[in-house]
């Protein structure tokens, strides 16, 4: 018996509750299941381990970077400040979780199968496999549960898994139609972090004008904007401004005290552009296990369900309305940039430092479905709406979410998870749960 427990425990201890080899453990089965060749099985995983112990050293990277920053901002201002992007907001949902990150893992494959099940049992036909957003918002979501209501570890995964997996049937379906439109009935949806906001400017764009006579598409745009194109560059220029702005506000003497015997402007530029730079380092970690598991879950959920629709990331949308891409992400910006003047000048114990990702992965999708449905007109007006409230939204949840120096900051994580968060804190108070006070 005491050789079957000392098995288990280095299973459970040193396997199990170890993300890298969890998730590499529930590639091998899918392929298996698959009855891919062996070789296939090992290569999967070991690519999935290697990809998590990538965005690890990314993410901490990261957090270490600005977390300096943060801190300087703080102790100026008395104020907490929070980089709304979810490549700096998963990583402050692993640190939130601890020892616990594991969980995640259990809550992914849980949420999928609530998402299956609905597909099977409904009139829902999205599946949601956007692997790397599966894993961010399944990490945010597991952080949530067991920060507001302090369970362990089964009641926090079923609640955790249940709640994504919802969000993933009803967001990816609710987009077959309008995705259909877009893309002129290319069959497939979108599964990412703004669903709700595309929907709702799918549902009342005509409201602003006609989408072919007003169609940001028959705009000529500035030929410099092509820069904005290319994420990497478009990153390092955004985040460069924004920390050359906090930079700023610290006071030139302490900047130059952070900077050490760097002069504090080559300081700032080289902290603006690390972002983008470590940004890369997780993306390729996130490539490497994405592909694996989506790839792993894709065949068993096809061979299921025959009429299901997979929904895919947003880019994939990017080729049918560049212009309108471009000019929601501008637009979202300004947006973002006028929420943010209002938390400063209304004096905010929360500000909001922008991050790239919801500027220009939620703006240009948004762009997309208001133009298709509406016209440049719809761009704009849903494109501002979506870059205000991820600035206010992300300001009311950053106070009871737990999580310190980072957010999602995507449109859904604003809203939809706003919502879902206070209903979380309500029932966990009414059953006496030991819910944190509200800014703890």
């Amino acid at each position: 018996m005491q050789v079957l427990y000392d098995i288990w425990n280095v299973i459970f201890n040193q396997v199990i509750t170890k993300p890298q080899l969890l998730l590499a453990l529930i590639v091998a089965l899918g392929y298996a299941l698959l009855k891919r060749p062996l070789t296939t099985i090992i290569a999967g995983a070991i690519k999935t381990a290697v990809g998590i112990m990538i965005l690890s050293v990314g993410a901490g990277q990261l957090v270490n970077t600005f977390r300096p920053i943060l801190v300087a901002l703080s102790e100026r201002f008395g104020i907490t400040g929070t980089i709304i992007d979810p490549y700096v907001g998963f990583p402050a949902a692993l640190t939130s979780l601890g020892d616990n990150a594991s969980w995640v893992g259990y809550t992914i494959l849980i949420a999928l199968a609530v998402n299956i099940i609905l597909v099977m049992v409904t009139k829902m036909r999205g599946i949601f496999l956007t692997g790397h957003i599966m894993f961010q918002q399944s990490c945010v979501a597991t952080a949530i549960v067991a920060y507001t209501l302090g369970l362990s570890l089964l009641p926090t995964i079923l609640i955790a898994g249940g709640l994504v997996g919802l969000y993933w049937a009803i967001g990816t379906n609710a987009l077959i139609k309008p995705t259909n439109t877009v893309t002129n009935n290319a069959g497939f949806t979108i599964g990412h972090q703004q669903m709700l906001m595309d929907w709702l400017a799918s549902k009342y764009g005509h409201l602003f004008g006609d989408p072919k006579e007003d169609d940001a598409e028959n705009l000529e745009l500035p030929g410099w904007l092509s820069i904005l194109q290319d994420n990497i560059v478009a990153m390092a220029v955004i985040m460069f401004f924004f920390v050359l702005i906090i930079m700023l506000a610290l006071g030139i003497p302490k900047v130059q005290e952070m900077a050490g015997a760097d002069n504090w402007l080559v300081y700032t530029f080289l902290t603006g552009i690390s972002f983008a730079v470590y940004v890369t380092i997780i993306l390729t970690g996130v490539r490497l296990f994405v592909a694996e598991l989506a790839n792993s879950f894709n065949g068993i959920s096809q061979k299921l369900l025959k009429d299901s629709v997979v929904a895919v990331d947003c880019p994939a949308i990017f080729p049918f309305s560049p212009n309108a891409w471009i000019i929601g992400f501008l637009i979202t910006t300004v947006g973002e940039l006028i929420a943010i003047a209002g938390l400063i000048i209304f004096k905010s114990p929360v500000l909001i430092i922008a991050g790239f990702v919801p500027l220009f992965f939620d703006g240009g999708p948004v762009g997309v479905y208001a133009n298709r449905h509406g016209g440049i007109k719809a761009v704009v007006f849903f494109c501002f709406i979506t870059g205000l409230v991820q600035v206010i939204g992300s300001a009311i949840i950053v106070p009871m979410s737990g999580m310190v120096g980072g957010w999602m900051g995507n449109f859904d994580w604003a809203t939809v998870w706003v919502a879902i968060t206070a209903l979380l804190r309500l029932v966990g108070n009414l059953f006496g749960l030991p819910v944190p006070p509200y800014g703890a």
